[in-house]
């Protein structure tokens, strides 16, 4: 049902005994003058032959699935086929069109709540990882930073978009561990765009994975660390500390605009949050992804209420 290709704009061969093989695809598009994140996201598990995700939208107002203006997240629709991911048209609302080969793409969702209607450019490279193991989140995931240009039609109001954000891909088998502890992390402008993958658990958090674009040179992260103040579960802010293979450092501090929480696969607990990151005097924004596996967020409730 999925058109096979070579290249990180098509869908990869997938193992016929692997019913937990996920291709996944996602853009990120915010208005932050109005504390407002959009999510297209879909995922693919082609053995099994279904579909899921679909549009979130959230502001301020919404911490959970149930009170956002637009949660619409499929799990188990029947794939349509054949489906190209460099034209992909699903019937759940979304269509998303490769214009440029990894580098520009039309995104679009409508449902009788909202449309969503934008462009994205990319601004460099994607950064592409591969891991290898049975057992990975995933076999390969792309991220790449870009310019978002479009509008927003919801619940009767029209919204201009135009900010940065960021897109990505994976593919693999998504197996959901019940230690999985990660955060993600990005922001941009046309200047400076950075993203990074963190070990949330550990002292520090240690910054393991990621890239640096500076004035249109990109390099991957090699080090980094991470300080995020709390009050209880809500977080306040995030300070860190990059440094790419070039030799090439970063610092930054953030506060969030907006905060929502929902399942983005069973038995992962991903915590959302628009930030506003301060770059010496330069104002960017970006995203702090928390992410949990059910029984790791489990242990950490017991413990925050002293029943460890």
């Amino acid at each position: 049902m999925l058109e096979i290709g070579d290249s990180t704009d098509a869908f990869h061969a997938f193992p016929a005994d692997r019913p937990e093989w996920t291709e996944a695809v996602w853009f990120a598009t915010y208005i932050p003058e109005r504390a407002l994140s959009a999510y297209v996201y879909q995922w693919f598990r082609p053995v099994l032959g279904i579909y899921g995700g679909g549009c979130i939208v959230w502001d301020r107002s919404a911490r959970v699935p149930w009170d956002a203006p637009v949660f619409q997240y499929e799990v188990n629709r029947p794939l349509p086929g054949p489906l190209s991911l460099q034209d992909l048209v699903l019937d759940n609302g979304t269509s998303i069109r490769m214009e440029h080969p990894e580098s520009a793409y039309a995104v679009r969702f409508a449902n009788a709540r909202a449309t969503l209607d934008f462009r994205f450019i990319a601004l460099s490279p994607a950064h592409i990882t591969h891991r290898d193991g049975d057992e990975a989140f995933f076999a390969g995931h792309l991220d790449q930073p870009g310019f978002c240009e479009g509008v927003l039609e919801l619940e009767g109001e029209r919204h201009r978009i135009a900010c940065y954000g960021v897109r990505d891909r994976s593919w693999g088998p998504r197996v959901i561990r019940d230690d999985v502890r990660m955060g993600y992390f990005h922001g941009g402008s046309r200047r400076l765009n950075f993203l990074g993958f963190c070990q949330a658990g550990l002292p520090g958090q240690p910054v393991i994975n990621g890239y640096l674009t500076l004035e249109g040179k990109q390099h991957a992260v090699r080090a980094g660390r991470r300080e995020v103040a709390l009050a209880g579960d809500r977080l306040l802010r995030i300070s860190f500390e990059l440094e790419d293979a070039a030799g090439r450092t970063l610092s930054a501090t953030g506060a969030p605009l907006n905060e929502f929480s929902y399942m983005s696969y069973p038995n992962l607990l991903s915590r959302h949050y628009l930030m506003r990151w301060n770059v010496g005097a330069e104002v960017l924004y970006g995203e702090e992804q928390d992410l949990w596996s059910l029984p790791l967020w489990r242990s950490h409730l017991h413990a925050a209420a002293g029943l460890a």
